[in-house]
This record gives structure tokens, C-alpha cells and sequence, in this order.
């Protein structure tokens, strides 16, 4: 892993000055996203908890994912994951929700042979950002590690833009 002590630095203080709260909505990560987010200094002001919904029953019940576009897609597009973000933001009572969903393990049945998954961060209650993600990875474990990476690159990066 390569997330840096700079990095999660940079994304708290960052937080703390802007009094944003953080929500996670993760499927494809399974947790990884808000244990990396815990490890935030001052995390206990700033990071308000997370979701992982991994099958599409508990997105619907717990995110507000509308079941047939989920089935559609597996629930593995831009639309998913802002409607894991915005909904993140309403159920963790956060100013920012950041939502990840995708594949760590290619689906050839599906066709389903390239790693790829999809990020949205809403602030406010409001999509601020998607973005598609893809990994080369050859393990599971190993490509759920590269989207954390990701998002939390694609996060400070999108901040930053928000700054200027």
C-alpha cells in the first residue's frame, strides 16, 4: 500500500479547514476504503463511519439503488455510484460521501474480463465528482488495494481542484 502519512494528512487537514465530515458507501473495497480513512489523523472528527454493501439487495435497502438499473449493470456504473455517494452523505449525516463500486475479479460468464469500478463523491448532498477506475491487478485482495489508492489520489485531487 502507498497511501502515505502525507497524503492522509493532507486529506484531514483539508477536511478540518473546509469542516467537511466524511461518509463511505464501498462495495468492490469491502471495508478497505474506511479502515484506510480511520487511519486519518483526528479521524474521529472527520470520518463519520461507512457502508459496505456488497450484493445489490443491501445497496437497494441501505443506499436508495434502484433495483433494475442495478440488475442491468450489476451495479457497477457512474449512476450506482452516485447514488451510493449522495446517499452516504444522508445516512452518515456527512458533508462529503464518497462511494466506490466495481469488480476486483473478472466475471467471464459476463464478460466481465477487464477490473474496473466507479467512484463518486457528492458534497452536500450533491454529486461533485465521478470517476472510472481500473486496475491490472491479478488478485482480488491486490486490486481492492489499487482503487483505495485511487480514490484517495482521485479525492485529493478533486479538493484541490475545489480550492482554487
Amino acid at each position: 500500500m502507498n497511501i502515505t502519512e502525507l497524503t492522509l494528512k493532507e486529506l484531514a487537514s483539508y477536511c478540518a479547514h473546509k469542516q467537511l465530515s466524511i461518509g463511505v458507501a464501498e462495495s468492490v473495497t469491502a471495508g478497505y476504503l474506511q479502515f484506510v480513512l480511520s487511519q486519518m489523523p483526528d479521524a474521529m472528527h472527520i470520518f463519520n463511519g461507512g457502508v459496505t454493501a456488497y450484493n445489490i439487495g443491501q445497496k437497494v435497502k441501505h443506499l436508495g439503488v434502484d433495483y433494475t438499473q442495478g440488475m442491468r449493470c450489476n451495479c457497477v456504473s457512474e449512476i450506482t455510484a452516485q447514488t451510493m455517494a449522495v446517499n452516504a452523505c444522508r445516512l452518515l449525516n456527512s458533508r462529503m460521501g464518497i462511494a466506490i463500486t466495481g469488480y476486483a475479479s473478472p466475471v467471464p460468464e459476463e464478460g466481465i474480463t477487464d477490473l474496473h469500478a466507479y467512484m463518486a463523491i457528492a458534497i452536500d448532498g450533491k454529486i461533485s465528482h465521478t470517476h472510472k477506475l481500473y486496475s491490472k491487478e491479478t488478485s482480488a485482495a491486490q486490486a481492492q488495494q489499487d482503487y483505495v489508492q485511487q480514490v484517495m489520489a482521485e479525492m485529493l485531487l478533486h479538493l484541490q481542484r475545489l480550492n482554487r
